[in-house]
C-alpha cells in the first residue's frame, strides 16, 4: 500500500511535467499575433496543484516550470529572471485567491488573477532590469487585458480537468481539506 506523501510525491511530478509539456510545446509552437504574449497553459498544473495538493507542491511545480521552459527553449537568463519572480507571485496570489475565498472561488476566476498578477509583475521586472523608460507602462492596459483572458482559459481547461476525470476525484478525495 502507498503512502500519501508517495501518492502526493508522484502527483506532484504528474503536475510538473504536464507544466513543462505544455510550456515547451504549446506555448512555443503556438504563435500569437501579439509578440511575446504567451497562451498561459502551462499554468494548469500549477492551478490543479494548488485545487488537488496544497500550496508548496504548486510552489514545486511553479519553481521547475520557470527553469525547465526557459532552459528547454533557450534564452534561459532573461526568460527564468522574469518568468521566476512573476510565476512564483501568481502563484501566492492564487493560493491567497483561493484560501480566502474557496467556496466562492472557481478555476476561471483563480486564473484570471493569477494572469493578472503575472503580467503586472513581469512588467515590473522587465521595467526594472531591461527597459529602463516608464513608456513600457503605456502597453500595461492591453497585456493585462490578454492575460486575464488566458488566465480564464487555463482556469476553464483546469475546471474541465477537475470535473471530467474520474481519476482526479479521487486524489481530489485523498487530499481534500
Amino acid at each position: 500500500m502507498q503512502s500519501p506523501d508517495s501518492k502526493r510525491l508522484a502527483l506532484t511530478g504528474l503536475f510538473a511535467a504536464l507544466t513543462v509539456s505544455l510550456g515547451v510545446f504549446f506555448e512555443t509552437f503556438i504563435a500569437l499575433p501579439v509578440p511575446g504574449v504567451r497562451i498561459g497553459l502551462s499554468n494548469v498544473g500549477i492551478m490543479l496543484c494548488l485545487y488537488i495538493i496544497d500550496l508548496p507542491a504548486a510552489i514545486y511545480v511553479a519553481i521547475a516550470k520557470s527553469i525547465l521552459v526557459p532552459l528547454l527553449t533557450g534564452n534561459l537568463i532573461v526568460k527564468m529572471s522574469i518568468s521566476l519572480p512573476a510565476t512564483l507571485t501568481a502563484t501566492l496570489a492564487m493560493a491567497l485567491y483561493i484560501y480566502v475565498s474557496r467556496k466562492y472561488t472557481t478555476p476561471l476566476s483563480t486564473g484570471s488573477i493569477g494572469g493578472f498578477v503575472h503580467i503586472a509583475v513581469q512588467f515590473f521586472v522587465v521595467k526594472n532590469l531591461y527597459i529602463k523608460s516608464d513608456a513600457i507602462y503605456n502597453l500595461l492596459p492591453y497585456f493585462t487585458l490578454l492575460s486575464v483572458l488566458t488566465g480564464a482559459l487555463s482556469g476553464y481547461i483546469t475546471l474541465l480537468i477537475l470535473r471530467n476525470f474520474s481519476g482526479v476525484s479521487e486524489c481530489t478525495s485523498i487530499y481534500k481539506r
